[in-house]
């Protein structure tokens, strides 16, 4: 676990809320110097309030969902702004009682002792872009429980799963209607594949636009990450964009650790008792490299004999997919730093025979 240093005499917590947050602001021996509730948010009155500190003064907030316009806002006021993450500083602060007050507080402590783990502050003008990858990604898992609930519906019924069409729908759900004459049944159907015709549409005009934007402000990087066997259009642009800036990780392993490829250890005594923080970490990075290293063994050769290679010695293809995960995921690293393409010789440790 990381800390923040804090380089300024006066240290700022805030317990925030979507309508409220509650303010602590103390010096560096641990003196009150202002500690009270603003209602909806009113930043301006909350600059005033912190004015005779505000010219060495850091302001720390745990990662919530409603934490952007307050980064923004400190970042336009000319403040130093630290992010703390949640879940972290859930394992380090703890009491009987806990309320807004208490929690500002226990923020502000935290701060001038060096104790904030901190959380990556996206920035802001990418945020949109990210937004809508999200929830492209959002409508392609919708999509996908509907699909799956309408096999569900023919398989319940003993009928033989009518051949799913992508690029025509209309004849899937004819073929649908074929194959069931109850009309409650025919109805729900329909509205189903409604639902799924317009989420094919959303996700089709998304990933237009996602790739404009991605053409136009990265395309080498995305160039670089579809030289990856199994990446295509979708993972390489939620790695793109979930990455954001592959310097912000001073090591491979870092970066690891934050695709969640990486877990840790609990030990006591020099014996180790379990592991921990599986949940720590990017989830949609987790499931790209996921899937990458699943899509990878039928689309590349080499990587296909090395994984079987794998699974003899391994035994469990789940744990040869996180193992390709995790590989994929340095590869990445590396790939990003020094701006070159993806070698599989490297990969699997073995020269690829020329053709």
């Amino acid at each position: 676990m990381r800390y923040y240093t804090s380089t300024t005499k006066y240290h700022c917590g805030i317990d925030l809320h979507a309508r409220q947050m509650y303010v602590c602001v103390m010096d560096s021996q641990g003196n009150k110097l202002l500690h009270m509730n603003i209602r909806d948010n009113d930043f301006e009155f909350f600059l005033k309030k912190i004015a005779p500190w505000r010219h060495d003064i850091t302001v720390c907030c745990e990662c919530l969902f409603c934490w952007y316009w307050m980064a923004d806002a400190c970042h336009e006021a000319g403040l130093k702004f630290v992010l703390a993450h949640a879940l972290y500083l859930k394992a380090i602060h703890g009491g009987k009682n806990k309320n807004d007050r208490i929690d500002s507080e226990k923020l502000a402590h935290l701060l001038r002792s060096n104790l904030i783990p901190p959380s990556y502050v996206y920035p802001a003008d990418k945020r949109p872009v990210r937004a809508l990858l999200r929830q492209r990604m959002d409508y392609v898992w919708r999509r996908s429980q509907l699909l799956q609930r309408v096999t569900t519906m023919q398989m319940a019924e003993g009928k033989e799963p009518v051949a799913r069409r992508s690029a025509n729908r209309e004849k899937w759900l004819e073929g649908l209607m074929e194959a069931h004459s109850e009309p409650r049944h025919r109805i729900a159907l329909q509205h189903d594949v409604a639902m799924v015709v317009h989420y094919d549409h959303a996700v089709k005009e998304l990933e237009k636009e996602l790739l404009k934007i991605t053409r136009r402000t990265a395309s080498r990087d995305f160039a670089l990450l579809k030289t990856v066997p199994g990446i295509g259009k979708a993972l390489g642009l939620t790695i793109l964009y979930e990455v954001e800036d592959i310097n912000r990780f001073p090591s491979v392993q870092r970066f690891c650790s934050y695709c969640r490829l990486v877990k840790g250890t609990v030990a006591s005594a020099g014996k180790i008792k379990g592991l921990r923080g599986a949940k720590l970490g990017n989830p949609y990075l987790r499931w790209a490299f996921g899937e990458a290293a699943v899509l990878a063994k039928r689309h590349d050769e080499h990587i296909a004999q090395y994984c079987q290679q794998l699974e003899a010695k391994k035994a469990c293809k789940f744990k040869v997919n996180a193992i390709i995960a995790n590989k994929f995921a340095r590869a990445i690293y590396f790939m990003l730093k020094n701006k070159s393409g993806f070698d599989v010789a490297k990969l699997t440790g073995k020269p690829v025979p020329n053709k």
